[in-house]
């Protein structure tokens, strides 16, 4: 192109306010009368109500654009230094270079129980995952347990975790802190101590993390014997359960038998005999003696009234022995009863021998069904105590807290990765918000 064809030269200016404008720039004039003449024709235009900026802009459009949308993108890539790599590189370093070593050790237990198990039960307990109902709860429990703050008021008699976690050249981002509360604790607890249960198999395993493998290992050494110590509870207080309704079956059962013994004891001192019905056994042989010798004696008076006659002193004798006899056996069947269809419960039951021989058979049969059943209470609760020490519970560790010896956390890369990754994220969304609101304004 030649040189007629060429746009003028421009020369950028300023008004008072500071506002920058361009004018064309006269050929062959000195930079001075240019530079006064513009000045003049920015003042004619303001006077006369004209922006000279905007004349430039309808003027020189492209010019305009292209120099805004170069200081946006300056800005947005000036932004993504700023707010994410800088940012990202300065926390990489601090992994890389500053963040502590981290020592885990591994652990594996699980809840068992020494219950006898039946053939037919085995499929169930293979189908159920290898462990009975209880024995899967109970290490669900253990589980809580080992990420509940109880734990961690346990192991402060045992183990100093303020001291362990806070190493000397622990860094401040992996380090516990000192005086937190409680909750505080038990987040970061959390943190350094996964422990997860294996409903197949019903193992838990246990990793625990610290800044020395010695703590690491102290650490699961002492939360594996708060766990034992749990589980005797459990069992203990499994055993107490299913001993308790027997031993409290005996209790009843003891209570009634020395109720009925006193009521027997009450009914012997006032009756002043032991077994009514042995007296009455000897009653009945004493009226059938009594009765066969009255017989005797009247056949002995059938024989001799065939040659004497009634007022024979042999047949006066013989008459008064046999009224002396039936007397007799009126006298002991009337300590028997009364002699009448009707009972008469109001009567002196000292001297019928029908109503206390009912007396003592109904405490004999209270007695009896009393004895019985504290018989019967005891060989429940033997065999509760049977079934309860079968049912014992204990902890299996079959993998001992392990020692490390290479460093496996933290996670250097992989946090790094993170938390460009989020920066990053947010740095993009901030960006496509600001031309969501650009394009609708």
């Amino acid at each position: 192109m030649s040189s007629e064809n060429k746009l003028p030269e421009t020369e950028v200016q300023a008004d008072p306010k500071g506002a920058a404008f361009a004018l064309p720039a006269k050929k062959g004039g000195s930079v001075a009368k240019t530079s006064s003449r513009d000045g003049k024709l920015v003042t004619r235009l303001k006077k006369s109500g004209l922006d000279p900026q905007k004349l430039l802009d309808l003027a020189l459009p492209g010019t305009t654009a292209k120099s805004v949308a170069k200081t946006r993108h300056r800005l947005i890539l000036i932004g993504f230094f700023l707010f994410v790599a800088l940012p990202s590189a300065l926390f990489s370093a601090y992994m890389f270079f500053w963040a502590s070593d981290q020592y885990h050790s591994t652990a594996a237990f699980a809840v068992r129980s020494s219950e006898s198990v039946a053939a037919t039960e085995i499929l169930g307990m293979v189908m159920g995952g290898g462990g009975s109902e209880s024995t899967t709860s109970n290490s669900y429990i253990v589980t809580d347990y080992i990420q509940s703050q109880a734990i961690l008021e346990d192991l402060s008699k045992d183990v100093d975790l303020q001291a362990i976690f806070n190493r000397e050249g622990a860094d401040p981002l992996f380090s516990m802190g000192t005086d937190l509360p409680i909750e505080t604790q038990l987040d970061y607890w959390n943190k350094m101590v996964d422990v997860s249960f294996d409903a197949t198999s019903s193992v838990i395993y246990l990793e625990v993390r610290s800044f020395r493998p010695e703590d690491s290992v102290k650490i699961a050494e002492a939360v594996l014997e708060r766990s034992e110590v749990l589980v005797n509870k459990l069992s203990e207080a499994n055993r107490r359960q299913t001993v308790r309704y027997a031993e409290e079956a005996v209790a009843r059962a003891e209570a009634r038998l020395k109720a009925i013994r006193k009521q027997m004891l009450a009914y012997r001192q006032e009756t002043q005999e032991v077994d009514p019905e042995a007296n009455a056994e000897i009653a009945a042989e004493m009226i059938a003696e009594l009765d066969s010798e009255r017989a005797s004696r009247e056949a002995e008076k059938a024989t001799l009234m065939g040659y004497l006659d009634e007022e024979s002193p042999r047949i006066r004798m013989l008459d008064q022995q046999i009224a002396a006899l039936e007397g007799e056996i009126a006298t002991v069947r009337q300590r028997l009863g009364s002699g009448s269809a009707s009972v008469d419960e109001t009567g002196d039951r000292r001297d019928n021998l029908s109503l206390r021989l009912a007396d003592y058979s109904d405490l004999a049969v209270e007695e009896e069904f009393a004895q019985q059943l504290y018989v019967t209470s005891l060989a429940s609760l033997e065999k509760a105590r049977q079934e309860a020490d079968n049912k014992s519970l204990y902890l299996a560790t079959f993998i001992q807290p392990t020692l490390s010896e290479q460093a496996q956390y933290p996670g250097r890369f992989l946090y790094s990765l993170a938390v460009f990754l989020m920066l990053a994220g947010l740095w993009s969304v901030a960006v496509l918000l600001y031309y969501n609101v650009r394009d609708r304004t």
